[in-house]
């Protein structure tokens, strides 16, 4: 199995250092799932898959964009979502990725009224993703960063998980399409440098929160979040 990484964003240039850029996150994170290679394409630098044949799995990643902003590269990596939605081609959607691939499909996204999600926060099993062969039931405790949020989904999504302040916060389509607001791929020691980066945009009593959830429930629930996306990454084998 070969997924492709359609890079969104990449670390700041100071952090590349200590943890390697972006894709090497996602790389260290499927190191024992059935992925068994890897391409990246950095498309926020307009660097493009030719066809969504190329790779076996989609993984659309975080930004610091939004996905209503008005640069280029959006709109084509927007169309490369529908496209492998036609074809029933598999994909995955971490943070801005979530929202982009609701986006292109039709859903809704904006800078949520509720402010910024960040550190780790808890959601709620809504459904169980039944078509994934797992169990995901109870709270999860999530490493998060974001401002957007989807507010309505896509036709043909199942909200799998979310809380009052996230209501969309992991979703499903078929056994096609999984998508998750949280990150994954990021471990505590990498969010606590990210989020002191955004003192002066989110502010001093946000992102103290952000810390001291970090400091009393580590990477939370990171595992299951990950286990969920290493058995989609399974069932597409079958």
């Amino acid at each position: 199995m070969k997924l492709g990484i359609l890079l969104c964003d990449d670390h700041y240039p100071d952090s590349i250092a200590k943890y390697g850029h972006y894709d090497d996150a996602f790389k260290r994170m499927f190191q024992r799932s059935s992925i068994s290679a890897f391409k990246s394409y950095r498309c926020h630098e307009e660097e493009y898959p030719s066809s969504i044949g190329d790779c076996d799995i989609w993984l659309v990643t975080g930004s610091k964009w939004g996905v209503y902003d008005t640069d280029p590269w959006i709109q084509v990596v927007a169309q490369f979502v529908r496209d492998c939605d036609d074809a029933n081609q598999p994909m995955i959607g971490i943070c801005f990725g979530h929202q982009l691939i609701h986006y292109a499909l039709g859903g809704c996204v904006e800078k949520s009224e509720k402010g910024w999600g960040m550190g780790v926060y808890a959601i709620e099993t809504l459904n169980q993703p039944t078509t994934l062969n797992t169990k995901f039931t109870g709270t999860l405790n999530l490493i998060a960063c974001h401002q957007d949020q989807v507010i309505a989904p896509a036709n043909g999504f199942e909200v799998v998980a979310g809380s009052d302040f996230c209501p969309i916060a992991i979703t499903q389509k078929s056994k096609t399409t999984l998508t998750m607001q949280c990150h994954p791929e990021f471990t505590p020691d990498f969010l606590t440098q990210l989020i002191e980066r955004l003192r002066d945009k989110a502010g001093d009593e946000v992102v103290n929160k952000a810390l001291n959830s970090l400091e009393n429930l580590g990477e939370g629930d990171r595992k299951q979040a990950i286990s969920l996306i290493f058995n989609f990454c399974r069932i597409q084998q079958e």
